[in-house]
């Protein structure tokens, strides 16, 4: 009597269990790589909104201290400190440019940085243009703050956002009045 006796089926289950196995492998790195990108874009957003947030608050700070407190009114003696998100920045004189169209026009721009949290940043220009054509005198204002989320580089004289870092993100905002 042979207690061995070869089955047709032999290697079946192996390749069953082959194939269940390369399946469920292959849903598991699908899976993997969706929720890496997904972690990616949910980092890169985030990291957006604090370079928005930071512009915005250099925004907000040179409208408050310009339409408020009239710090970039003067054309002859320039601010030089000025106080944003709980710290006070130095304002250097202004750069003034002569319109070569027009000679009536005349612009002053401040241009300065500021820090805030830990190493976000903004930096903010402020241009007034003064026009005196056509009898009386005319101001626009531009503010333009560029908000960072991270590089703020105190190995410079004065701090400033120039630190570089692969994940630095820049936005910008722009306000006329």
């Amino acid at each position: 009597m042979n207690i061995f006796t070869p089955q047709k089926n032999t290697g079946y289950t192996l390749l069953f269990a082959v194939l269940v196995t390369a399946i469920v492998l292959s849903v598991a790195i699908s899976i993997l790589s969706i929720s890496r990108k997904e972690f990616l874009l949910s980092t890169s957003a985030r990291e957006s909104q604090f370079a928005f947030y930071a512009a915005d608050s250099g925004m907000e700070c040179a409208a408050y201290n310009d339409l408020v407190n009239g710090i970039f009114s003067s054309t002859t003696t320039p601010p030089t400190e000025i106080s944003c998100a709980n710290a006070t920045s130095t304002i250097p004189a202004p750069t003034i440019v002569a319109s070569s169209t027009n000679p009536a026009i005349t612009s002053y721009t401040y241009i300065w940085s500021g820090k805030l949290g830990t190493s976000q940043c903004f930096s903010v220009d402020v241009t007034k243009e003064y026009d005196t054509s056509g009898g009386g005198l005319s101001v626009v204002t531009l503010i333009g703050s560029r908000g960072y989320n991270v590089g703020w580089n105190i190995g410079v004289t004065p701090p400033d956002c120039s630190a570089v870092n692969p994940k630095k993100v820049e936005r910008k905002l722009l306000l006329v009045h």
